[in-house]
């Protein structure tokens, strides 16, 4: 289900009025949450609820344990029973040669108690590490297996083809479930952070569901941390016309993100991409500059829909983009984009790999390391590898020659620092884009062909970039006065008439130049 569709609209229309009888009840609330949130993700395809259910069991009680906490009878109970019913109703909308699932999870059920009784045999600090351990296996097996397998199973094929044996590829027939990446790094972190003694997980496994599943931010985030998001559904959630309104406009400016800009310059970025060696060096850099808008718009576009949605109903959800092509800097850009993954990624995996505790050397490792598998997160492809190579070795570079250091000492107003700021912002966004062709290119042959097309010095005139430009910008000015205002939501701020007037603005943009057709968002792949 997307939010810019009908269906969606009707969905919300049923869900609001519910939600409103009930949200001064907690439990009531949580379990309304957690079935619209069912319907909302298994519109895709029923079966992919069980995943969710899987993750929540699990994870349900491994925070448990591994915040040291006793796992009760009882607690075991609710988590195979949720599964169990999760599986029952999810199996009665699919097809009846889907019926295998059920005993399928039924054994995994099995086997987790067994699994768990191991645990408890444990002495207190093993059995925290093991309840940890549970939730690491279970969750990245099963992204994995649903995202990975059929790649490094071709990787595997190619690399021992080197040897001159050529056993042939074994690829399974497989299906990505929507936003699996997403709700998988986030039950991690809950898990991790309960370890780790800086979130204190509860024992109502309707609390983490309505968590888990929440469908604003289910299948493509932000990735939200249990200390922050968690909370909210342990309490009655204050509604007023202030959170009404400005989640509303939040929900409207990410609409027009999504359906008039990265929609509308889609067709620009996939012509290039499709018949890269058959474009003018100028046709090729609107191709380019058009994915590096369509997949901020598209991205962010659904990141404020999220966040809107969200404040509709009383929950507060992070800032996921903070105007990121405004950096000037690698770095700086990572702070910006993305934010609750670039953040995961240093919390979770560059942190723990020792971070820049470990000497000058061993910081440039663990970044590559760290952005490496990053890049691998958003697909499994070399061209996505490379793309996070790519921007972990440019941050390396901009570490090595201190250019960092020498931005940040250019914050007066002058001549010199105006200038070096400048070149920085424009070296930076270069970079970006030659990432980007990486990211959206998906094999290096095509990639080549474009950064080949880009050097081509025929067609580069001024009318090849009005298709673009009237698309991106008003957002362009937009996203300048959000810069020099310091303003995170545009539609919001000024007076009465200004905000009245820039809402209707938008709205009757999207009414009149909405792309036809539409498209799912990128990040739904991944």
């Amino acid at each position: 289900m997307l939010f810019n569709s009908g269906i969606f609209v009707v969905f919300f229309a049923i869900f609001l009025p519910l939600f409103l009888v009930v949200r001064h009840n907690v439990f009531q609330r949580n379990l309304l949450l957690i079935v619209a949130s069912y319907v909302f993700y298994g519109w895709w395809d029923p079966r992919f609820l069980i995943l969710v259910a899987v993750s929540t069991s699990v994870d349900y009680i491994a925070a448990l344990g591994a915040a040291g906490k006793v796992v009760r009878v009882i607690d075991r109970v609710w988590s195979a029973a949720f599964l169990a019913v999760t599986t029952i109703c999810s199996l009665a909308f699919a097809s009846p040669d889907d019926a295998w699932i059920g005993a399928l999870v039924a054994g995994g059920i099995a086997a987790g108690g067994v699994a768990t009784h191991f645990i408890d045999r444990l002495p207190a600090e093993r059995r925290r590490k093991y309840w940890l351990g549970l939730s690491l296996v279970v969750n990245l097996g099963i992204l994995a297996f649903f995202k990975y397998f059929n790649f490094f199973a071709a990787s595997l094929v190619e690399a021992v083809s080197l040897t001159g044996w050529n056993p042939g590829v074994v690829t399974l027939s497989i299906t990505l479930p929507v936003g699996l990446s997403f709700y998988t790094f986030q039950a991690i972190s809950r898990t991790m952070d309960s370890y780790r003694g800086r979130f204190d997980p509860g024992y109502s496994i309707i609390n983490y569901a309505a968590f888990h599943a929440f469908f604003p931010q289910l299948v493509a985030g932000p990735i939200e941390r249990a200390a922050h998001l968690m909370p909210q559904f342990e309490t009655v959630r204050r509604i007023d016309t202030q959170q009404v309104a400005t989640g509303s406009l939040l929900f409207l400016w990410g609409l027009y993100q999504k359906v008039v800009i990265a929609d509308n310059v889609a067709p620009l970025a996939n012509a290039v991409f499709q018949d890269p060696t058959s474009q003018t060096g100028a046709a090729t850099l609107v191709g380019v500059l058009a994915f590096t808008f369509q997949i901020y718009c598209d991205f962010c576009g659904y990141s404020n829909m999220a966040r809107g949605l969200a404040r509709v109903i009383g929950f507060d959800l992070m800032i996921n983009f903070n105007l990121p092509y405004f950096s000037r800097t690698p770095s700086e850009f990572w702070t910006r984009w993305h934010i609750s993954l670039s953040s995961w990624l240093r919390d979770y995996l560059y942190i723990p790999l020792g971070g820049n505790r470990r000497g000058t050397l061993g910081m440039y490792r663990n970044l590559m390391i760290t952005m490496l598998l990053g890049g691998l997160w958003h697909g499994a492809g070399w061209s996505f590898v490379a793309w996070g190579g790519f921007h972990g070795a440019i941050q390396v570079l901009y570490r090595v020659a201190k250019i960092d250091a020498l931005i940040d000492t250019c914050n007066r107003l002058s001549v010199r620092s105006v200038a070096i700021q400048g070149t920085a912002w424009l070296v930076t966004m270069s970079l970006i884009m030659i990432g980007w062709v990486f990211f959206r290119a998906r094999t290096f042959g095509n990639a080549a062909d474009v950064l080949g097309a880009l050097l081509s010095p025929t067609g580069y005139e001024w009318p090849a970039f009005v298709p673009l430009l009237k698309y991106v910008a008003p957002l362009i000015a937009v996203e300048i006065y959000q810069r020099a205002r310091h303003i995170v939501e545009p539609l919001i701020v000024g007076p009465f008439l200004v905000r009245y007037t820039a809402a209707l603005t938008t709205l009757l943009t999207i009414l009149l130049f909405s792309a036809k057709g539409g498209q799912e968002f990128i990040y739904f792949d991944f």
